[in-house]
């Protein structure tokens, strides 16, 4: 989540460039052996033809995230699917994960009416919090995946002992996984100074 606290975190830094089209590629859906991914995306209007005015639409009127208020946002949405079966007194799982996002990325009403460098510095901010959101949804997709590997190992002589582990290391994987995306957002929580788009805006206050 681009989050507004912490500096109004954009949490994805310069070198990121390079790298979106690789994790922009990931928004689409997919589907693994036992990990199914969909994704609905949404926009979230921004007004402003300035850097002081996107900055400020984008604050007092922001994306409601996981995390509170926020620039742009994906919530996942983890389905557990498990069956199990008895064999040689041994029981083990069929485990699949239906992992559903929202994607909501901040747009732009009127960037014809933005000057070049405004809508350039625009473009950046907008490039980067796409490639972010992608950053979160490659690593929850990678915690569904990791998961589902690990308790398709799993064999134990009672069924339902069996599913009872699971649900439960499914509950801590989600928890885990959080942790994971909070301790990113903080990590790149200083990058906002260095975007153009929000300097510009300081520059003009």
């Amino acid at each position: 989540m681009v989050s507004l606290d912490l500096l109004f975190r954009i949490k994805v830094v310069f070198r990121a460039l390079a790298l979106g089209g690789a994790l922009l590629a990931v928004l689409g859906s997919t589907v693994s052996a036992d990990v199914q991914v969909s994704v609905d995306r949404r926009s979230h209007s921004v007004s402003g033809s300035t850097a002081v005015g996107l900055v400020r639409s984008m604050t007092s009127n922001p994306i409601q995230g996981d995390h509170g208020s926020a620039y742009a946002s994906i919530h996942p949405n983890f389905i557990l699917s498990l069956s199990t079966r008895q064999k040689g007194g041994v029981c083990r799982a069929d485990v699949d994960i239906r992992l559903s996002f929202v994607l909501t990325l901040p747009r732009a009403e009127s960037t014809s009416a933005m000057n070049s460098r405004t809508r350039a510095a625009w473009s950046r901010f907008a490039s980067f919090a796409a490639a972010h959101e992608a950053h979160h949804q490659a690593s929850y997709t990678t915690c569904a995946k990791s998961f589902v590997a690990a308790v398709q190992r799993q064999g134990v002589a009672q069924c339902v002992t069996l599913e009872s582990s699971i649900r439960q290391k499914f509950g801590r994987m989600k928890s885990d996984c959080e942790a994971t995306q909070r301790a990113f957002d903080r990590s790149q929580a200083r990058v906002l100074q260095g975007l153009s788009l929000f300097a510009m805006a300081r520059s003009h206050r």
